[in-house]
């Protein structure tokens, strides 16, 4: 058994955050409130082989230095975080963009939103929509980009327009 000392916890901290580059990078650099910059749509399709690597290094790890389980735990706990973060916030991010407030006096207007590349573009153009009176319900498409707007009264396209634009993308009246 090697004792555990911080360069094992620097070592075991830095194959994480190695591992899970499309899930903590973008992470970090959305705590500093600089967006994605379009990391997760890069690095999406590789995100199968930064788990598989998260999964051998923490497997490495623990027959390697034998930490006692507490440690293991916590360190198990952080790796899961960071590996689902992503679908975390897909989930959060869908219990804010749907309302059930429908009746029949409602205007649904469709938008195609480009420039998205993540949940945080997503949860951005989501929340500058919302602040726009009259909108009762929001709903946003990463994949496609396309934004369902319902509405009880006719909103100008102009104000739509700049609302998307303000949160840093482009926005398109779908007909």
């Amino acid at each position: 058994m090697i004792p555990v000392g911080w360069r094992n916890y620097l070592f075991g901290s830095s194959l994480i955050f190695l591992c899970c580059p499309c899930c903590f990078l973008p992470l970090f650099l959305n705590l500093f409130g600089i967006g994605c910059a379009g990391l997760n749509t890069f690095l999406l399709p590789y995100r199968p082989i930064f788990i598989s690597l998260s999964i051998i290094s923490l497997t490495y790890s623990y027959f390697r230095y034998r930490p006692s389980k507490w440690h293991f735990t916590m360190i198990i706990i952080l790796a899961l975080f960071l590996i689902f973060s992503p679908d975390i916030l897909r989930i959060y991010n869908n219990q804010l963009s749907t309302n059930d407030t429908l009746d029949k006096n409602v205007i649904i207007t469709h938008w195609q939103i480009i420039g998205m590349h993540c949940e945080s573009c997503r949860l951005a153009a989501i929340r500058s929509l919302q602040k726009i009176n009259g909108i009762l319900s929001v709903n946003v498409d990463l994949d496609s980009g396309q934004a369902d707007l319902i509405t009880h009264v006719p909103i100008e396209d102009d104000i739509i327009i700049q609302a998307v634009q303000s949160a840093g993308f482009q926005a398109y009246k779908m007909i």
